[in-house]
């Protein structure tokens, strides 16, 4: 049964804040402008949850315009954890309303966005309503790459849902307590990773907002830091104990595929550029991820075919443990150049029409 029955609350929407200069009070605000009631008590509402996390309340509070004040429920959560997991657990544990979501205290949504999300979610009579997003002011944030002709209905491999790291969207919250998702505290970086593949691969109906008012991220939300120094097996982590585990095992074929290639896509490659352009890549980083990829390929042994040519010559040289750092930002960097040939094509001809081949992939990413 929805508990929207019992409780006036629609929607509970969680938003993180670490420290008092974070605009906390443009994410409220446009909230607020989502389209759903906000007032206490209000069938149907919205209720916006601010987590304020390892720091005090009041000065956040503070930076709230006066009159939304009183439509905000603030919750003090203190771990000493350097995380945005724990505060969004805290949150989605003290949530009610049929549906959570949650959000950075950086970010907005666009005018009526909240309503038209609800509608499409429950006119699909969806598990998970995937939000459309961009930058403000920008252009859009081309993940998932769903298929062009998809909204509802989506499948976690064809659709390419493992590339939206972050759950951002409607969740419905009697699904997350069956699942039993929560964001795990322990990583350095990656902590969304398991919750959202769990998620994804959960056989839920999930649908896709394609055409409604978007989720923005603005720019004040970037990351401003160059590389923190951790290990490569620390930054690999999540990854790891993801495919490590029984739940992964337990995964057709195809899924385990589609995950392993897209942590080697965006995670392996990303960590090798980072390290490499800041001219940090080592022996150690070099023996390191070539352990990392193996145990990936280990339990993903197929998921490296639909690479690019260029993809390839980079994840080769991950493999024969490359340590020098020029020769990887090359490869790296070369992997990016769309204007290549060696950008487009497998090296596994076979593989020229798999979901994640260059071609298709780019295909369907510009369509968006």
């Amino acid at each position: 049964m929805d508990n929207e029955i019992q409780d006036p609350v629609l929607l509970d929407l969680v938003i993180a804040v670490h420290t008092p200069d974070r605009p906390v009070e443009r994410a409220v605000a446009s909230l607020i402008d989502g389209g759903l009631p906000t007032a206490p008590g209000e069938k149907g509402r919205l209720r916006i949850n601010v987590v304020c996390h390892n720091t005090d309340v009041d000065p956040i509070r503070e930076r709230v315009a006066t009159e939304h004040r009183g439509l905000v429920r603030f919750l003090h959560y203190a771990d000493g954890i350097k995380s945005p997991a724990g505060p969004f657990n805290h949150g989605i544990a003290q949530s009610t309303g049929t549906w959570v979501a949650i959000m950075g205290s950086d970010d907005s949504v666009e005018p009526g966005a909240l309503r038209q999300w609800v509608d499409a979610a429950e006119r699909d009579q969806a598990d998970v309503l995937i939000a459309p997003m961009g930058h403000a002011g920008g252009g859009p944030i081309r993940t998932p790459v769903v298929r062009r002709t998809r909204r509802s209905r989506l499948d976690p491999v064809a659709d390419r849902l493992t590339y939206r790291t972050a759950p951002l969207g409607l969740l419905r919250l009697s699904l997350v307590r069956q699942l039993g998702l929560s964001f795990p505290t322990r990583y350095a970086t990656g902590e969304d990773q398991s919750f959202s593949a769990r998620l994804w691969f959960s056989g839920a109906k999930i649908s896709y907002g394609r055409g409604l008012p978007r989720y923005l991220v603005h720019a004040d939300a970037a990351v401003r830091v160059t590389h923190t120094a951790r290990p490569v097996r620390e930054d690999m982590a999540f990854a790891t104990d993801m495919v490590t585990s029984e739940w992964f095992a337990e995964l057709p074929q195809a899924a385990r595929q589609a995950i392993v290639t897209k942590i080697i896509r965006v995670h392996v490659f990303g960590h090798v550029l980072l390290r490499a352009d800041a001219g940090t890549w080592n022996s150690a980083d070099a023996a390191q991820m070539a352990q990392e990829l193996r145990k990936l390929l280990f339990r993903a042994p197929h998921a490296a075919r639909p690479l690019s040519l260029a993809d390839r010559r980079l994840l080769d040289a991950v493999a024969r443990q490359e340590a020098d750092a020029a020769v990887m930002k090359r490869l790296a960097l070369a992997r990016r150049r769309f204007i290549s040939p060696q950008t487009w094509v497998p090296r596994s001809v076979s593989h020229a029409l798999h979901p994640e081949a260059p071609l298709r992939f780019m295909s369907a990413s510009a369509l968006v």
